[in-house]
């Protein structure tokens, strides 16, 4: 079947604009009552294509990454794939009847426009939810297919010729230089184009020198530096030549940069300013995507190191955004920068000084029980403080897995330690020996 939804056999096209276009030299070729039904064919087809996708939608479960792949298939491919079957099914029952292609020139042209429409967004969506571009790039693809198929569907009822000679008339200057219409439209259709290539490049080194820098190859703050300097660098020349090959003079262009630099200097300082802290960061090695580190009284490990801030999340899960300026500013606290050891520790109060050697003994004990606790560095419990009803202990310890946190960990201990000081009739502070009299046989598992 010929794809070409413009080119009509046995009819000479003549006229301007929609007089020019296949709907209306079908409609001036075919008898009328067969027009008709065609038209209302191809409705019904495209109604059927948007009504199947509805009923898939609302049974649909999606369960998995490759169900989500097919989910989004279904959701933009699923009308054009249904409505160019359900056509394709018409124009064969003409077609067995006797029909030739030239009447039935309706159902033959608009399903050739409609295979063109599922061609685009097919490639629409394979760049959208294949590729996993972000989100500004996600929109940039959304105009590039949706300008398609608009330039697809206006050529289909001959609007776009008419409608690109009324864009070529535009004409104005500003100052010296002249900017017309049409060196406008291909400007920003480059512009998008262009950007959303450059963009999709830059997501895709920025992938790979993620994968490799998981691999050891290279340092991920080198990775995070190359590709940051490869993105501006990417989009700033791509933005460049567009803007020269839409036609603007380099002397506007170079005038247009200087008044860029009067705005960094104002409105865009911040932005600057936090853009090149980062770039400082990374470059010194002060922290690294997953330290523990304490910036500006939040405590918390590092999930993210954008171009304008630090995201820090707390033991509770909430995600703190630290400009990179602050973190250059402020007093930085890395709780995991040469090694990953940390000192963790926890008070407990007993009623007798006499006491410790024992209470010292029993809660090295539990500690050693722990598969957290490192037996390097060793641990050491002393007394804090000593009052005339209590002794305070300092237990303190080392971990090397911080990402698991701590407070269930000394919870744990705690517990355990208390239930070797009640087996041993040992007491804690404001407790009577009374309460140990009848000490516990039974073993007390360890907690792990």
């Amino acid at each position: 079947m010929d794809m070409n939804f413009m080119k009509i056999d046995q009819v000479v096209m003549s006229g301007d604009g929609f007089y020019q276009s296949m709907a209306y030299h079908a409609y001036q070729s075919l008898p009328l009552g067969s027009f008709a039904l065609q038209c209302i064919l191809c409705v019904l087809s495209i109604a059927a294509g948007y009504a199947a996708r509805h009923v898939a939608m609302g049974r649909f479960t999606v369960t998995g990454r490759w169900s989500g792949y097919v989910h989004h298939a279904v959701q933009v491919m699923g009308p054009a794939v249904v409505a160019v079957l359900t056509l394709s099914g018409f124009f064969g029952v003409g077609w067995l009847r006797g029909l030739t292609a030239y009447e039935l020139m309706v159902l033959w042209k608009v399903l050739s426009l409609t295979l063109w429409v599922l061609v685009i967004r097919t490639v629409g969506w394979f760049f959208r939810h294949v590729l996993h571009p972000h989100e500004v790039l996600r929109i940039f693809l959304h105009l590039i297919e949706w300008s398609a198929v608009a330039v697809v569907v206006l050529t289909f009822f001959g609007l776009f010729q008419p409608i690109t000679t009324l864009i070529q008339a535009i004409e104005f200057s500003i100052g010296e230089q002249v900017f017309k219409g049409a060196n406008i439209v291909t400007g920003v259709l480059m512009g998008v184009v262009a950007l959303t290539v450059a963009g999709q490049i830059a997501d895709l080194v920025d992938r790979l020198l993620k994968r490799y820098a998981r691999q050891s190859t290279i340092q991920g703050n080198d990775a995070l530096i190359l590709t940051r300097l490869f993105s501006v660098g990417l989009f700033v020349f791509t933005l460049v030549g567009v803007l020269v090959s839409s036609g603007v003079d380099l002397t506007t262009l170079a005038a247009f940069a200087g008044a860029m630099g009067i705005g960094l200097g104002f409105g865009l300082q911040e932005f600057v300013v936090n853009f090149v802290s980062g770039l400082y960061v990374l470059l010194e090695r002060a922290l690294k995507v997953g330290d523990y580190v304490t910036i500006d009284k939040i405590t918390g490990r590092v999930v993210q190191m954008s171009s304008r801030a630090v995201v820090v999340r707390d033991a509770v899960g909430t995600e703190s955004l630290i400009p990179n300026s602050s973190v250059i500013k402020g007093v930085l606290q890395n709780h995991t920068l040469s090694n990953d050891d940390f000192r963790v520790s926890f008070v407990l109060k007993i009623a007798d000084v006499a006491d410790y050697p024992r209470a010292r003994e029993l809660i090295f004990q539990s500690l050693q029980t722990s598969a957290r606790v490192l037996p390097e560095p060793p641990g050491d419990v002393l007394i804090a403080s000593v009052a005339a009803s209590e002794v305070t202990l300092e237990t303190s310890f080392w971990i090397n897995d911080l990402q698991n946190g701590q407070k269930r960990l000394v919870s744990e201990l705690m517990f355990d330690i208390c239930m070797r000081f009640r087996a041993e009739g040992l007491p804690l502070a404001s407790e009577s020996a009374e309460a140990f009299k009848q000490p516990i046989t039974k073993p007390v598992s360890a907690m792990a």
